[in-house]
């Protein structure tokens, strides 16, 4: 698929309840919740810069070369279990909790070894149930899910008991609680008219009440073209990193108020000027896309004490990139070989948990390309292990939660 169509796509997701905030938001009194914003201070800090260009592309990676070894288990196949995409995951001690934001619209808890637990509420308009499950946090005691839709949270309990709901006085798209009294929010295309303190902000950070307290990022209403992925804002072990749509740059929301630039991405000549992001350049950004002059970095990226990975696309391909902060080993290709374990593509990144990177492979996947060979090639293609994994799976069962432990640096 081209960039452009995939652009158009992404620019789309986020968009369907724009018109309808003004209503949702109708008995909210502004001065409630703007009674002294400011604006976020930015740290100090010394942030790395990595040129791209200037390294080498090489004709592909193994993976065993920044991973030590792979771990994976594939989730139940219960009928309750069943997921028809992993949009989040958060594992906390034994327990894995996995959203779905828009097939079967579900949070869901297994066991670390695949075992479906519980629902973590379910889709529907009564108490305790959600519309448009769209974020969610486990702390210690309890679960929020935020229903984008009625813009409200739901509170659980770990094992899935709701407890009561909380109206927001605002829309988001993701948040975190960084302690019993804050919360940080961030959203993208200014949807919040009636709060002139943040309508033209990415970020905010509010008390427990919803009272807005600072802000940051600013980005002017309907003047930019915008892309909605997860690594916009994400939570990556427990450090808080937001990266603005085409930017080079990735910034970490602070625990003090403030905010500091961490990684600076340079693709030199194939920079993509922000002038082709202005919504009145929409034609001239699509044909430069078409001329493959630029590189655009949609935002993937992973972060962890050792390894920055991330990746972007060049030529229509998705090239990917590790970087490590220790010695400044920097490789890049848009081919990765999984000479540990082939049968797992080194895609679909979901997280980090500690140095390791974790990602999801459904069996549908693994199986449209094992049916293309007898039943000895692929024996000798993927080796004893990977064949008596693959050999009895169906394509409606549930993903594998795949972890590649990188090596230390």
């Amino acid at each position: 698929m081209k960039l452009n169509i995939i652009i158009i796509l992404l620019i789309l997701t986020g968009c369907k309840q724009k018109n309808n905030s003004l209503a949702l938001f109708s008995d909210v009194i502004p001065n409630q919740y703007e009674k002294n914003v400011h604006d976020m201070d930015i740290a100090s800090s010394q942030a790395i810069d990595i040129d791209v260009d200037k390294n080498p592309l090489v004709d592909k990676i193994k993976i065993s070369s920044w991973v030590d070894s792979i771990s994976f288990v594939q989730l139940s196949n219960s009928d309750n279990a069943l997921i028809g995409s992993i949009n989040k995951l958060i594992r906390k001690s034994n327990d894995i909790y996995i959203l779905d934001r828009y097939k079967t619209k579900s949070l869901k808890k297994f066991s670390i070894n695949g075992e479906f637990i519980t629902d973590i509420g379910r889709f529907g308009g009564a108490p305790g149930e959600y519309q448009e499950p769209t974020d969610f946090i486990v702390n210690d005691s309890l679960i929020i899910v935020y229903d984008q839709f009625a813009s409200r949270f739901n509170y659980y309990t770990l094992d899935g008991n709701f407890q009561y709901s909380k109206k927001l006085p605002f829309l988001c798209l993701r948040f975190k609680q960084v302690s019993e009294n804050n919360f940080i929010f961030y959203t993208q295309d200014a949807d919040n008219q009636h709060l002139s303190s943040i309508e033209n902000y990415s970020i905010f950070q509010t008390d427990s009440n919803f009272v807005i307290k600072e802000r940051c990022f600013y980005r002017e209403r309907d003047k930019y073209t915008s892309i909605i992925n997860d690594y916009n804002f994400v939570d990556i072990n427990n450090r808080l990193y937001c990266h603005p749509s085409f930017s080079g740059k990735i910034y970490e929301i602070l625990n003090d108020g403030k905010y500091a630039l961490k990684i600076n991405l340079n693709f030199g000549k194939h920079q993509l000027p922000e002038e082709y992001l202005l919504k009145e350049n929409w034609n001239d950004f699509k044909n430069e896309s078409a001329k493959d002059r630029y590189s655009f970095f949609l935002g993937e990226y992973l972060i962890t004490n050792d390894v920055l990975y991330f990746s972007y696309t060049q030529q229509y391909e998705a090239v990917r990139c590790f970087y490590s902060f220790k010695d400044k080993k920097f490789e890049r290709s848009s081919i990765m070989v999984n000479d540990i374990l082939p049968i797992f593509p080194f895609a679909n990144f979901i997280g980090v948990d500690g140095n390791t990177l974790v990602s999801y492979v459904f069996p549908s996947d693994i199986i449209a390309i094992r049916d293309n060979y007898s039943s000895s090639e692929w024996y000798k293609m993927v080796g004893e292990k990977a064949f008596e994994i693959t050999k009895q799976l169906k394509n409606e069962d549930n993903p594998f939660i795949v972890w590649y432990h990188l090596k230390k640096q």
